[in-house]
Order: C-alpha cells, then sequence, then structure tokens
C-alpha cells in the first residue's frame, strides 16, 4: 500500500518493543501495562445460556430458528466489541511511536494448548496485523522480531541468559543486580532486537558480496573427479580419447582418427 504525504502521521522519536499476554494484553518498553479486556470471559455466562437454551429447543421448530439467531448475535458483539477495543490501541500505540516492534508469537501452536480459550479470546493476530498495516499506511516502521528470542529470561541490562522460568514468576533478579519485571523486561529485549534488526534500513550493505571459491576447493580437476569415479564408471575425456584408451569411434587405435556421420572411422 502506498502512502501519500496527506496520510502520513508526524515523526516522532520514540520508539517501542511490545510484549504480548493473557493477563495483561499489552506490555510496553517504556513500562506501560494494558489490562486484557477477555470480551469472551466476561460473557461466557450469558453466552452459556443461549446456548443452554438452544439445545432444548427441537430440531426444525421457529423457536430453535430464533434461538440460534440470539446465540450468533451475541457471538458477534464479542467479535465486534474485541475489534473496535483492537483499533483504538493499535491506533494509539501508532501514532505515539515512530518504530512499533513486536515478537513473532507462534499463535497457531499457542492455540492447541491448554490456553487456546484465552489465547483465541485476545486475539493477537488480528492486533498485530493492524498495527502493520497501520504502520504502512502512516508512515511508521514495524517488525517482527524472532520468536526464539529468549526475551523472558535474558537480562535487558547485561544482556545474561538465565534458566526458564514458570508462569507464575512475574518477576526475577539477575545475578548483575538488575531486577526485573518479567514482561517489562520482555518489551525491552524485543525493542532492542528490533532496533538492532533494523539498523541498515537505509541501503547500507548488509551482505557480503559474491567471492570466488579458493582452487583447491572446487573439484573441477581431472584427477579430483578420478577420485571420485571408479573406473569402471563414465569415461572421462582426455585430448580425444577417455580413460579406457579408446578414441571417439569405439576402437583402440590410438592414431588420431576423425568418425563420419554413420559412425565408420577414417584414418587421417
Amino acid at each position: 500500500m502506498q502512502t501519500t504525504e496527506d496520510e502520513k502521521m508526524p515523526t516522532v522519536a520514540s520508539e517501542v518493543g511490545i510484549d504480548l499476554g493473557l493477563t495483561h494484553y499489552v506490555v510496553l518498553s517504556d513500562g506501560t501495562k494494558v489490562t486484557a479486556p477477555k470480551f469472551l470471559r466476561r460473557t461466557a455466562h450469558k453466552l452459556k445460556r443461549l446456548q443452554q437454551s438452544l439445545s432444548r429447543k427441537s430440531p426444525g421448530s421457529n423457536r430453535r430458528k430464533k434461538a440460534v439467531i440470539k446465540v450468533a448475535k451475541a457471538h458477534a458483539k464479542v467479535a465486534d466489541t474485541r475489534r473496535d477495543w483492537q483499533h483504538k490501541l493499535s491506533t494509539t500505540i501508532i501514532r505515539d511511536n515512530q518504530a512499533v516492534y513486536v515478537e513473532d508469537l507462534c499463535i497457531a501452536g499457542l492455540g492447541r494448548t491448554w490456553l487456546a480459550k484465552s489465547v483465541h479470546d485476545a486475539g493477537w493476530a488480528s492486533f498485530t496485523a493492524m498495527l502493520e498495516y497501520k504502520a504502512a499506511r502512516y508512515g511508521r516502521v514495524f517488525a517482527r522480531v524472532d520468536r526464539f528470542l529468549p526475551s523472558t529470561r535474558m537480562c535487558s541490562d547485561c544482556g545474561r541468559v538465565g534458566d526458564k522460568m514458570a508462569l507464575n514468576v512475574r518477576a526475577w533478579q539477575c545475578p548483575c543486580g538488575s531486577h526485573h519485571d518479567r514482561d517489562v523486561n520482555a518489551a525491552r529485549n524485543v525493542l532492542a532486537a528490533g532496533q538492532a534488526d533494523n539498523s541498515n534500513d537505509r541501503g547500507a550493505q548488509v551482505r557480503p558480496g559474491l567471492v570466488r571459491a579458493p582452487r583447491d576447493e572446487t573439484v573441477t580437476s581431472l584427477s579430483a573427479v578420478r577420485s571420485t569415479r571408479s573406473s569402471e564408471a563414465i569415461a572421462v575425456p582426455q585430448n580425444g580419447e577417455d580413460v579406457n584408451g579408446r578414441n571417439p569411434c569405439g576402437t583402440s587405435d590410438h592414431r588420431t582418427r576423425t568418425c563420419d556421420a554413420g559412425g565408420v572411422g577414417s584414418t587421417s
């Protein structure tokens, strides 16, 4: 999507890293925490009653058709409320920051764990998609950080990577003396990793050019080919002859011979 000058937002100096979670939906690298709204969890009791009412209706009856519509409207309201809230939050983040970095989570994998209901309720995929297209629209930078980055257990001050921590551990102490909030520390590491990956976005050469391989590393000489092939394999030509001593016409005569179109040899 091409961005026009009218759509671009004023340039700001701040950049932010985002750590996504379930208790706190968004934790920014500056320490800001946004509590997860949990729209599906909040309406679970109402949805349960509607679903129970639907199950008691006779199949094919008009009452069942009305109950189906009520259940569908309740789920649609949850989805619309979540989408509206995500739009407002993503717009605020894009407006206040010139660059936004998010960890590339494996949401499909998390959706198969015991946290599946909470993961689907969070809607991280749609939220990050909003950040991405809004950044492209308004002239901001958006990047995803490698999902294998140990952002939670890596000290944002000294870079030391600690042992794995349980989910109930919300704060930890690094041997260097730094005390970290688990989520804020992860957001800071995401910011640092995103800035490191984006350091050459002005067109600088980040990959070395092509270099000719040393001659002793290439397998192009006849001796190297001989060492890798048996004498019974495909013949390798030597000055018009193969390694079995036959000339191209198929005879064993070592004199120079030429072959006509029919394959009959004649002495030159």
